[in-house]
């Protein structure tokens, strides 16, 4: 869900065709060497029926240009009708996850909905022989738990293992998402992490820290089948490339696991037109504090203040073909907000997109086409490295896809207080009344200031989706008996015969009787302590930590990550009495009330802090769709140093 409602409500890839393509023809020509499964979950991005038919079509290429013969296949969806849903809300029974979003029969009724499958189904297609396994939505983690369970390997290894591998090296030391990680699974209930490439690392350190990403709670991740308890995990190193895990466990605990379901659903809210004004920045001060103004409060609704910088990054293509402006775009944009550098701190994302999709495509008055991306960071550190990130991108294309360079051009503009830009959206189901709204929200700026020359008007967006659903299912007939169902095919290359359908078989799993703290609220709970000792200095949690990062943790929450660089600098930290509940909620202006939880981790030496999302991921007023760059104000801090915290480090 993490690229917004848009493609679950259209059905519609997040990820250029040719690049789903191609990784998928590297998992099948492994395949054919090796007779190992092939397990694809929330295919085509968001897991619905037409997203699966997406993935269907791109499947039959590979395998007939691959030339595969008698190859068994199995599909499982992951739609629910919205009457089936729609029942449950009035039965009372959807559990909320968070805040938000708010249910309603009408929106429910115009939703595409679907369900986050746990192993059961796709343990059920494995046993039956086949050999690649094509799912709808899915948890991520259960990919990969589902065959290692199905071996007989210990649950809470085998989700912990998949919580990891998941995010392939953002892992390792240095981290990308983009490259490989292996998880190699022993008898002694240990799993040892090692990548591929020789130029990354797995640390206990690396792992022990990838355990907090996406979640809103470190130690505790919540499933369909129970809970993920990392409490009296192990994080150890075999070398100095390898680093494993010992100890995790996985419970089988009362309602609402097992069963549950996480329901997500989407629905449309109309088209949408946007407007990119150029503005003097002589004039920023004039144009109406709502209006979202790259310079000012483009990556946060939340003005910049003092010395803070925010820098909107636009890109902007030009090509003769729709798809050559298109494609361009995309890999400038998906490349830059996951280029890792050396000292990046901000690791899930370089940049904040504020809508989703975050491409305007559009033709020009001289009939060339278009394609325009708006972005923006306030990442202190990010900026040292910009030039060199911007290089190290355009590298990268040049030799990955050199057409896209040589069928477009681009122009990377720079946006902030010097040069501001404000980005301007209207949405609405009537196309007349959209024109006519958007016309007066821009003139809300122009009427005030002029729109310097390289502005953009009236363009034609991706209609606009918002999330509907985000609730769990806990109906256990439902779940069992409607949910999920399985098709097998034989395959011949592009030709697929149905054979048979199936349900999902289930099965207990997990420890029972569990005494420990499973309340994601309570447990590690960092609290409001008075520092002791006397006060020595002040140091910034810039230079107390490596990582310091922000993401969404699903679309109702929002989570910062501060892995600090030894136990020294984590102790004071933690001694600070910056950190409880209290504290976060003044330095991030919110309400204690929206503040969920702020955890300590020793394993990692981290800090997580887990908040309420002031809006739902993706919402027609969104800065920031994936929550990755909302760090700013935890990267400003400056932490108090006391005697007692420099007396305890001095222990380690």
């Amino acid at each position: 869900m993490d690229a917004g409602p848009y493609y679950l409500g259209t059905g519609t890839e997040y990820f250029e065709r040719e690049a789903v393509k191609a990784d998928w023809r590297h998992m099948v020509e492994a395949a054919q060497k090796t007779g190992a499964p092939v397990i694809l979950g929330s295919s085509g991005m968001a897991g619905g029926d037409r997203n699966i038919a997406y993935m269907l079509d791109v499947a039959k290429e590979v395998f007939a240009e691959l030339g595969v013969k008698d190859a068994k296949v199995a599909v499982i969806g992951a739609e629910l009708a919205p009457e089936i849903v729609i029942k449950e809300f009035r039965a009372g029974t959807l559990r909320a996850t968070g805040a938000g979003p708010e249910l309603s029969e009408e929106a429910l009724r115009e939703s595409t909905i679907v369900g986050q499958m746990g192993i059961h189904p796709l343990i059920t297609a494995l046993e039956s022989g086949a050999q690649y396994v094509i799912a709808g939505r899915s948890c991520d983690i259960a990919l990969f738990a589902s065959d290692m369970i199905r071996r007989g390997i210990d649950p809470g290894i085998a989700y912990h293992v998949g919580h990891v591998l998941e995010c392939g090296a953002l892992a390792c030391d240095p981290g990308s998402p983009s490259d490989c990680l292996v998880a190699e699974i022993y008898d002694d209930g240990s799993a040892l992490f090692v990548a591929p490439n020789p130029q990354r690392r797995c640390t206990p350190y690396s792992i022990a820290a990838h355990s907090l990403y996406e979640e809103s709670h470190p130690q505790l991740q919540f499933y369909p089948e129970g809970i993920l308890v990392m409490e009296k995990t192990e994080f150890f190193a075999k070398d100095s490339r390898t680093a494993g895990i010992r100890n995790s466990q996985f419970v089988r605990s009362s309602k609402p696991w097992p069963w549950s379901i996480k329901l997500e659903g989407a629905r449309r809210l109309g088209a949408r037109k946007v407007s990119l004004l150029r503005i003097d920045q002589a004039d920023l001060p004039k144009v109406p504090a709502d209006v979202l103004v790259y310079g000012r409060n483009g990556v946060q609704a939340r003005p910049v203040s003092g010395d803070e910088r925010e820098l909107g990054i636009i890109i902007e293509t030009t090509s003769k073909t729709e798809e050559g402006a298109v494609l361009l775009a995309s890999l400038l944009t998906h490349y830059l907000i996951h280029y890792g550098y050396p000292g990046r701190k901000a690791t899930a994302g370089n940049i904040a997109y504020p809508m989703s999709p975050n491409l305007v495509s559009f033709q020009r008055a001289d009939g060339s086409f278009g394609a325009v991306v708006p972005s923006g960071t306030r990442d202190p550190v990010f900026f040292e490295n910009y030039a060199k990130v911007k290089g190290a991108v355009l590298k990268l294309i040049r030799e990955e896809f050199p057409d896209a360079l040589a069928n477009a051009r681009y122009e990377i503009i720079d946006a902030d207080a010097c040069s501001p830009v404000a980005l301007i959206r209207t949405v609405d189901r009537d196309p007349a009344l959209l024109a006519k709204r958007h016309a007066k929200d821009v003139a809300k700026v122009t009427s005030i200031v002029p729109a310097q020359p390289g502005s953009l008007f009236n363009l034609d967006a991706a209609d606009a989706y918002e999330w509907t659903l985000y609730h769990l299912l806990q109906n256990e007939s439902v779940i069992k008996e409607t949910m999920f169902p399985i098709t097998y095919y034989q395959a011949n290359g592009n030709v697929w015969t149905k054979t048979r359908s199936a349900r999902p078989n289930y099965f207990d799993i997990g420890i029972t009787g569990y005494n420990g703290n499973l309340d994601d609220r309570s447990l590690s709970r960092i609290s409001d302590v008075p520092p002791a000792g006397l006060r020595h200095g002040d140091q910034r949690l810039l230079d107390l930590a490596v990582v310091i990062r922000s993401k969404d943790a699903g679309i109702n929450r929002l989570t910062f990550d501060i892995i600090f660089n030894s136990p020294e600098h984590y102790e004071t930290g933690l001694r600070s009495n910056v950190f409880h509940a209290g504290s976060i909620a003044k330095i991030l202006g919110l309400p204690e009330k929206q503040i969920v939880g702020t955890f300590f981790v020793d394993s990692c030496n981290a800090i997580k802090i887990s908040i309420d999302r002031p809006n739902i991921s993706a919402s027609v007023d969104e800065h920031d769709v994936f929550g990755a760059q909302q760090q700013s104000q935890i990267e400003r801090l400056v932490v108090p140093v006391y005697t007692e915290a420099l007396a305890k480090a001095s222990a380690f």
